[in-house]
């Protein structure tokens, strides 16, 4: 059976060039076409005066738009002929804006689009569009468009592969956003686009988790310079239609971004649970991360419970005996992104906590600092007990020592969830006290560097200790001759379990 082809275009940053962009792309779509549809990734709009002139004669019918074309959305602004059309619309006829995030079918093809930049506070697009991929049956989008490269591109590939010239100014650890990492390996495009970098680049296709391959371009600026390649022609069989596997070419590398598809927990458990993604086994990844499992410096002799989506460990160089972390097994970078399977479990090991330190005479603390500003960040709650009589005074010790570095809280009921004040992921500090009551740090509210164990130095005012707050001195005492630093970590996890017990959630369902 035939099966139908759509012939699209792919042209880079614009930048307001509309003359030049369309002065190149009629002729080949009259000579070498029809062609279904032109895609525009990167900045479309460059200087936003200029690109209003540049852009007038098309919106007026003086100059004709001679195919289909569809642009992203500016991740920081547009022209004032976009007003009311960022999330998508006709600016002129055959000129269409898709918007910022969101998935499109065009000329028959699956087309996701992303355009967001570095630390902006926007609806994470890997959990916007997450739902797409849980959809049954989904097999990844035919082309995704990214305003920008995705971070860690260049890795898994041969030595030698990759070209001298290419962004020779640049660090390429720092080239493009971990957020298009995770968004290609969520939504599995055959083919991947980005610009805004001024270079065009054909990385060698790698392979997904589902077995079919990826080809990233990284596309050149509209220009008059041939040189750089801006403009790039693809035949594609939309995806819905192709049945089996495509053979891989040579050259295909493994995938160059660090997450992998959980496996399958059988048709019970999918229906409870969304699929989930995670850092994989890769050691560049899992050596800068101290609470994934596969994680070479994963100390396991500080665990002190393992449930289905969480565990209890003791905090290294603890505060005080018994002060633990709460951590999601998979890879999470703050209590915002939990599936309510893991919410739920997590606040259970809280709750057992709570009732453990209460049968002791004590009170817990619980607080969760999000920085927001490394993929390798791992959400860990941490579950610090405080002698009842000190209890009390913590709310007074966080907002006076809060006063000193510009740190200014808002407060949460008791019971409240921490995303009925924070609608959108940005960094913050969560602190529910003894009494249930929580303070609620943004550090977006503060222009000075938040410093990074300031939790941490509260709760030894609190103890009246201040030395504790460096957590390297609260570590166990070796002593010549003695226990090696582990076996007395073990013999503190081995104490905590036997007073855990009584309340460990993990014991109660296996027993």
């Amino acid at each position: 059976k035939h099966l139908a082809m759509a012939k699209i275009l792919v042209a880079g940053d614009v930048r307001g060039r509309y003359d030049l962009l369309y002065a190149r792309v009629g002729p080949i779509h009259e000579k070498k076409g029809p062609f279904s549809c032109l895609l525009c990734v990167g900045d479309f709009f460059g200087e936003h005066e200029a690109a209003q002139n540049a852009l007038a004669p098309y919106c007026c019918g003086e100059r004709a738009v001679p195919l289909p074309t569809y642009f992203l959305a500016g991740p920081s602004g547009m022209p004032a002929c976009m007003d009311g059309k960022e999330d998508g619309g006709e600016l002129a006829p055959n000129l269409t804006c898709l918007g910022k995030l969101g998935i499109s079918e065009v000329a028959g093809l699956k087309i996701a689009f992303a355009s967001v930049e570095e630390g902006e506070h926007t609806v994470d697009p890997l959990i916007s569009m997450r739902s797409a991929a849980d959809t049954p049956g989904f097999r990844g989008v035919d082309v995704l468009l990214t305003h920008a490269w995705p971070r860690g591109w260049f890795r898994q590939l041969p030595e030698g592969v990759l070209p001298a010239e290419l962004l020779p100014d640049r660090n390429l650890e720092d080239v493009g956003l971990e957020k298009m990492s995770e968004l290609a390996a969520v939504l599995r495009p055959r083919h991947h686009f980005c610009g805004t970098e001024g270079q065009f680049y054909a990385r060698p296709p790698y392979r997904l988790p589902d077995g079919h391959t990826c080809k990233l371009l990284g596309m050149a600026s509209v220009q008059a310079d041939k040189k750089q390649r801006w403009l790039y022609a693809l035949s594609l069989v939309p995806l819905a239609s192709v049945m089996g596997v495509p053979s891989e070419v040579d050259g295909t590398t493994d995938c160059p971004y660090p997450y992998a598809p959980l496996p399958e927990r059988g048709a019970a458990d999918s229906k409870k649970r969304k699929r989930e993604f995670l850092k994989d086994t890769r050691a560049w990844v899992a050596q800068k991360c101290w609470f994934c499992m596969s994680s070479p410096n994963f100390e396991a002799g500080l665990v002190g419970s393992i449930c289905e989506e969480s565990y209890v460990c003791l905090a290294k160089g603890p505060l005080v005996p018994h002060h633990a972390l709460v951590i999601p097994i998979v890879h999470k970078k703050s209590s915002l992104e939990l599936s309510d399977g893991e919410r739920a479990e997590m606040l259970a090991y809280v709750s057992a906590l709570r009732r453990c330190c209460a049968a002791r005479g004590e009170a817990l603390l619980v607080f969760e600092r999000y920085m927001g500003h490394s993929q390798f960040e791992h959400l860990h709650l941490q579950a610090v007990p405080l002698p009842t009589g000190l209890a009390a005074g913590a709310r007074a010790a966080f907002e006076q020592t809060g006063a000193k570095y510009g740190i200014r809280f808002e407060t949460l009921p008791a019971d409240a969830p921490l995303s009925s004040k924070l609608t959108e992921p940005e960094p913050f500090l969560h602190i529910e006290l003894p009494s249930g009551e929580q303070l609620l740090h943004r550090l977006r509210s503060n222009p000075a560097k938040h410093p990074l164990q300031f939790a941490r130095e509260v709760l030894a005012g609190v103890l009246g200790n201040p030395r504790r707050a460096d957590w390297k001195m609260c570590l166990p005492q070796v002593a010549h001759g003695g226990p090696t630093i582990e076996e007395l970590e073990q013999q503190q996890t081995d104490a905590f379990k036997a007073v855990f017990a009584e309340w460990d959630p993990a014991l109660q369902q296996s027993s």
